[in-house]
């Protein structure tokens, strides 16, 4: 599965109201979504190519999805990228989102599009992964043309000048601080560290200031120059839009095709053999990080059968660790998720809280998943487990920041067909045939295949207390 969008967290429980009520309408909405769409003119796109409910493909080769929902009285508004956070020669840590922030500050006519996303009473944010970036809008229906044209004239186009780039460079400087005293996001890019040797599932997706310190205005100018080409971009429209108008209006804005080039692979470092301390000032809370490789997206089945796992295990409200961990120390955050990915996919745990020990923590996960290999499941609880996920799977896309955001992870990783996205109101497409075809006996033989191995660790000590601008 897609990790949670990290660029609208801040939006849920805003005035843009739930996209659905009920599972049902779910599916009644995604289909009208459908609908709309084929009812638009046909457009240019690969000829014998089967393109997903909602997406088409122009062209220079840029990827449009627009799906309309009536229920919902807001957009979301997104252009994925799929290009590494770090850059495509030698390591730059933290460029890809620079690159980002820089087009959001960047101004035409004295308005960045930041400021204009902020007057109509929209949220506009990026989200920076390994292999790809989100620039993400969620706004009022009925300014979603306007600040459409606005957002794919700044992405698909990219050009940012001095003063984008110095304010995009203060912003981000500000994050690094930030997320160092966020515990789950330092043990996250910790493990993804850990687990590989090299490239950009290796590097921070924040970068550090040194880093940072280094990267010019040309650094930013080459990177969008090659990574934000038609080929390896997306833009979605979910939500209270007009589907026609949609591709009409990205067709206009699309540039000619240009040259691509190959992200950097991500070597596998060696396999774990004691845990990895951060050593640096950690705060009050201690933590620890699981990981293990799991199946690569092209394993359609195999990686159904690890979002399945992590379901049963770590949906944060029903997971069978989840609940375990709650009762051991209410006050510690666990979460857990297989995390699709090219090649491979990453399935992690990670526990933080203020009482942990992280090496009694340890012990415990091991011995959660060493329990989950000792047979495969009972029929009938496997059943009610299905049925479960399935439901999970569709509050996941209760509003369209949900749907958007499923559509791009799955671009990004070089398949959009295998998105939860991709269904109608008869839950068909690639993903929810797998979910169906998923038996005891299969998902037991994934979970020994990629669990069985010993994981990958990160522990997090505690440490003095740290804030914002000082060290102690």
């Amino acid at each position: 599965m897609r990790p949670q969008s990290a660029a609208l967290r801040f939006t849920r429980g805003i005035s843009a109201a739930p996209f659905f009520s009920s599972v049902a309408l779910v599916c009644t909405l995604v289909l009208s979504g459908s609908a709309a769409f084929a009812d638009a003119p046909a457009s240019p796109q690969a000829s014998g190519v089967a393109y997903p409910p909602g997406m088409t493909r122009l062209s220079d080769g840029l990827t449009v999805v627009a799906r309309r929902a009536t229920a919902s009285p807001a957009a979301a508004l997104e252009v994925w990228i799929r290009c590494p956070v770090s850059g495509y020669r030698a390591p730059q840590p933290g460029i890809g989102r620079l690159a980002a922030l820089a087009l959001l500050e960047q101004k035409v006519q004295g308005v960045s599009l930041r400021d204009e996303a902020r007057r109509v009473g929209a949220q506009v944010g990026v989200s920076a992964y390994h292999e790809g970036t989100e620039i993400a809008l969620l706004v009022p229906g009925y300014v979603s043309a306007p600040l459409l044209d606005r957002l794919i004239a700044q992405a698909l186009r990219p050009r940012v000048d001095q003063a984008a780039f110095v304010a995009a460079r203060q912003r981000l400087a500000a994050q690094q601080v930030a997320s160092g005293e966020e515990p789950d996001q330092q043990l996250r890019e910790a493990l993804f560290a850990h687990v590989f040797a090299s490239g950009p599932l290796h590097e921070s997706t924040y970068g550090n200031a040194r880093a940072l310190a280094g990267l010019t205005l040309k650094d930013v100018s080459d990177f969008l120059a090659h990574a934000y080409v038609p080929q390896h971009e997306v833009v979605i429209a979910v939500g209270n839009i007009d589907a026609t108008d949609v591709r009409e209006s990205v067709s206009r804005a699309a540039p000619q095709s240009a040259a691509s080039q190959t992200i950097p692979a991500s070597a596998l470092a060696p396999p774990a053999t004691a845990p990895v301390y951060l050593s640096h000032d950690t705060g009050s809370v201690a933590g620890v990080a699981l990981g293990w490789i799991g199946p690569p997206i092209q394993d359609e089945r195999a990686a159904t059968a690890m979002d399945f796992l992590s379901d049963y295990l770590a949906h944060p409200a029903a997971g069978v660790i989840s609940k375990q961990i709650a009762g051991l120390d209410p006050t510690s955050a666990f979460s857990g998720q297989f995390i699709t990915l090219r090649d491979p996919g990453v399935f992690m745990l990670a526990v933080n809280g203020e009482r942990l020990d992280p090496d009694a923590m340890n012990l415990t996960l091991r011995q959660a998943i060493k329990s989950t290999l000792a047979g495969p499941m009972p029929s009938s609880d496997f059943g009610r487990a299905v049925d479960a996920f399935r439901t999970h799977l569709l509050r996941d896309m209760q509003s369209p920041q949900g749907i958007a955001d499923n559509y791009g992870w799955y671009f990004v990783q070089g398949d959009s067909a295998y998105s939860p996205s991709s269904t109608d109101a008869s839950l068909s497409g690639d993903y929810f045939n797998n979910v169906a075809a998923l038996t005891p006996g299969y998902v037991y033989d994934i979970a020994r295949r990629y669990l069985s191995a010993n994981p990958a660790v990160v522990l997090l000590p505690k440490g003095p207390v740290h804030t914002a601008g000082a060290k102690r």
